[in-house]
Parts: C-alpha cells; sequence; structure tokens
C-alpha cells in the first residue's frame, strides 16, 4: 500500500490501483512540472493542459510518450494526468508494516517541491476463517436438502438469487474503484447490472422446475464470474469501493452459493417430467 501527501495548495496527487499508477491534478492557475529520474523535465500540467516531453527517457520508460522526440507534445485536454510511474515500485520487504519511502521532483509555478510517499507492507488476510465459512455454507446447504426434501427448490432459487446478488456487489464494487485511469469503469458496470436485470426477470418469469434450473444458470454464472476474484482472500489490499471484509464476503458469497445452487439444480427432483405420449 502506497500513502502520497499533497505538495501545494492546488496541487492533487493520489495513487490509482493500490500501488499501479499516479494520478497528478492541479486547479486555479497552477502549473506543475514533474522531473524524472535524470532530473529531466517529464510532464507539465497546468491550465493549458498536459504536455510530455519527448526527449525525457522517464517519460518513454513510463510510456507517457510513445516514441523518443523532442520538445513538448500535448497528451491531454484537462488538468489531470494518471501515469504508471516506476518510482512507485514498492521495495523488495516481505514483513508488515513500513517497508520505504519514496519522492519525485516537481516544480510548482516555478518552486521547486517534491511528491512525497511511504509504502506500508500490509498483513495478508488468513485464507482458513473464509474456507471455513465457504465449507459450512455449503455442508449446511447440503445438509438441508437432505433433510427437507420439499424445501429444494426454494433453497436453490435463495442460494442462486444471493449469489447473482453477491457477484454482481462484486462487479460492481471493483468496477467502481479499480480502473487504471482512476475513473469509474461505467461500461463495466452497466453491462453487470443488464446482466442481472435480465437473469433476476428470467426467476421472475419462470415457474416451478424451470424456476429452479433457471437459479442454477444464475448460480453457475455468479460462481464462474467471481473466479477471477480470487486473489483478494490472499491480497492484503483491496481495491474496491467497500471495505475488504464486505468485498471478500461478496466473492465468498457468490462463489460457494452459486456453485452449490448449480449442484442442487441437477437433483432428480427437479427432471422434466416425460409428457403423456412420448
Amino acid at each position: 500500500m502506497v500513502r502520497v501527501s499533497t505538495p501545494a495548495a492546488g496541487v492533487h496527487v493520489r495513487v490509482l490501483d493500490g500501488d499501479r499508477s499516479l494520478e497528478l491534478s492541479v486547479s486555479g492557475d497552477r502549473s506543475v512540472v514533474v522531473r524524472g529520474l535524470l532530473d529531466e523535465p517529464v510532464l507539465r500540467v497546468g491550465p493549458d493542459g498536459v504536455d510530455a516531453n519527448a526527449a525525457s527517457p522517464t517519460a518513454l520508460a513510463d510510456k507517457i510518450v510513445t516514441k523518443q522526440g523532442s520538445g513538448w507534445v500535448h497528451v491531454g485536454g484537462g488538468r489531470s494526468f494518471a501515469w504508471h510511474d516506476h518510482r512507485l515500485a514498492p521495495p523488495p520487504v516481505s514483513r508488515p508494516g513500513f517497508a520505504g519511502r519514496f519522492s519525485i521532483p516537481i516544480t510548482v509555478d516555478g518552486t521547486t517541491s517534491a511528491i512525497v510517499g511511504t509504502f506500508w507492507r500490509v498483513r495478508r488476510p488468513s485464507p482458513w476463517p473464509w474456507l471455513a465459512g465457504g465449507a459450512a455454507l455449503a455442508a449446511a446447504a447440503a445438509g438441508v436438502a437432505a433433510l427437507r426434501r420439499g424445501w429444494r427448490s426454494y433453497l436453490t432459487v435463495g442460494l442462486g438469487t444471493v449469489a447473482g446478488l453477491g457477484s454482481l456487489t462484486a462487479v460492481t464494487t471493483f468496477a467502481a474503484r479499480d480502473a487504471p485511469n482512476g475513473r469509474v469503469a461505467w461500461l463495466q458496470i452497466g453491462g453487470g447490472i443488464l446482466v442481472g436485470v435480465a437473469l433476476a426477470a428470467i426467476l421472475v418469469y419462470l415457474r416451478g422446475r424451470r424456476r429452479v434450473h433457471a437459479a442454477g444458470v444464475v448460480g453457475a454464472v455468479a460462481a464462474a464470474a467471481s473466479i477471477g476474484s480470487l486473489p483478494v482472500f490472499w491480497h492484503g489490499v483491496v481495491v474496491s469501493a467497500i471495505p475488504a471484509t464486505t468485498a471478500r464476503l461478496a466473492c465468498g458469497i457468490a462463489l460457494v452459493g452459486g456453485a452449490t445452487a448449480a449442484a442442487l439444480s441437477f437433483l432428480h427432483d427437479f427432471d422434466e417430467v416425460p409428457r403423456a405420449g412420448r
């Protein structure tokens, strides 16, 4: 995890994606020049937009410019810019706690300053409570299905619905904070909501065995969509719009609940009854 301080009034800095990108924004008439590894000017952010020094080796290494050149080139019309600065690479420290510092020299309206920050190694969460919770949920569902035959359809539909909600929560909360440019990934959020509404409409429309099978499909989709989020269970930092524990809980419910609903939907209780004459 990276913590960064604001160097001057009207200059705003934040770290994106945990520790992968740095975003610099200015307000008012402020003009900021970011300097590189060789103390050469790299970026210029001000009222006229964002310019990059095409002759800067740091600008080329950080992929701010695509090819070496000369002079300033316009790379943005706004007053903010995000880029992957290699100086944000954390030091190889394995113990939790303070891990080091970084400093990026800048000039603010011609005055020398710096963007400074610290690296903190966050302790990884233990996977065992989550594994135990997932196993308990699956075992409880299996026990209810075995002992209460009449509850199987309600259990399957309930688990599929809850898993779908958990998956939608995870997708939207990660998309709201995990975009590399620091913006909200509205397309991903909109797509997730549309899929969720379509699946919910199917569950409401269908009846009987078809609804149970549809709940199994919803559960399978939710579980499959959550597989890519498995690293949240062993990473100390979770980049999401909700607290890390809540995000992990949503992923766990989507994965375990969805897989259990999918498995229950294959029970013989829900096999289609052959029509007469077939």
